[in-house]
């Protein structure tokens, strides 16, 4: 019989955390969830701020038990504040997972929830970068406040900061754990109306039409992080999954049809 695993999530409150959450639960995995406000599933909670480094490391050292899997969830839309959406979407994230890896047991995984908006990182390679390589939490924010407009530009940053981090940590920690992204288009979450205030209908109304006239729901999010954090996705490190019934691709042949 397979053991059980510690699995790790953050944002594990609602959404997409929400559904990760319930899928480890019933596969027979232990689940911690790390968020602002407790959830609804039965699994233990630690009340952690993503956008407080002190927060971060006093949840990871109540954790008190080595993990096998770490499932970052948690995000803000671009309807936040620069510093805020920075702080959670990246930083913070990437604070955590620095801190809780070198305590996971070997053979484990890291999964991290990116987005569609992160897709033409390589476009903003030089900018991503320097959001990549900041020393640390307060410095990488600072960084980005002072080149990024607005909240629907460091949501967008962020994610691509994201996808392009994970391919360097993966190398970091091979042999150790795997670290991989999936990249979500729009999801039916609670979150969704902030998509559609800050990125407007204009955005994201053609990946809808492209994904076949509807948006992703939660569980279909879910069993794509389940399965990258499973021994059956051993092969797979530093890859960045899309899910979105291939609407973003299709977008892009589209557009290069068009030009």
């Amino acid at each position: 019989m397979t053991r059980s695993r510690t699995v790790v999530v953050t944002g594990g409150a609602s959404g997409i955390g929400d559904a990760v959450v319930r899928r480890f639960i019933e596969q027979g995995d232990e689940v911690v969830v790390l968020d602002r406000r407790r959830g609804d599933a039965s699994a233990r909670y630690i009340g952690t701020d993503l956008n407080d480094c002190s927060s971060i490391d006093a949840a990871v050292e109540a954790l008190g038990r080595p993990v096998d899997v770490l499932c970052n969830v948690a995000g803000v839309s671009g309807s936040s504040p620069v510093p805020l959406v920075l702080g959670v979407n990246f930083f913070g994230l990437r604070h955590l997972t620095d801190r809780l890896v070198p305590r996971m047991n070997a053979g484990g995984a890291v999964v991290s929830v990116a987005s569609t908006a992160g897709w033409y990182w390589r476009d903003h390679l030089e900018e991503v970068e320097r959001l990549v390589r900041a020393p640390d939490f307060a410095a990488g924010v600072a960084a980005g406040a002072d080149v990024l407009a607005n909240g629907k530009d460091a949501y967008t940053r962020s994610k691509e900061a994201l996808i392009v981090w994970t391919s360097y940590a993966a190398q970091r920690y091979r042999g150790h754990v795997r670290l991989n992204t999936v990249s979500p288009g729009p999801v039916e979450t609670p979150l969704l109306p902030e998509f559609y205030d800050s990125m407007g209908h204009a955005e994201l109304d053609p990946l809808t039409a492209l994904a076949g006239g509807r948006n992703g729901r939660p569980e279909e999010i879910a069993a794509v992080v389940a399965f990258l954090a499973g021994p059956e996705a051993g092969w797979i490190n530093g890859t960045d999954v899309v899910v979105d019934a291939g609407a973003e691709f299709a977008f892009e042949l589209g557009q290069a049809a068009n030009a």
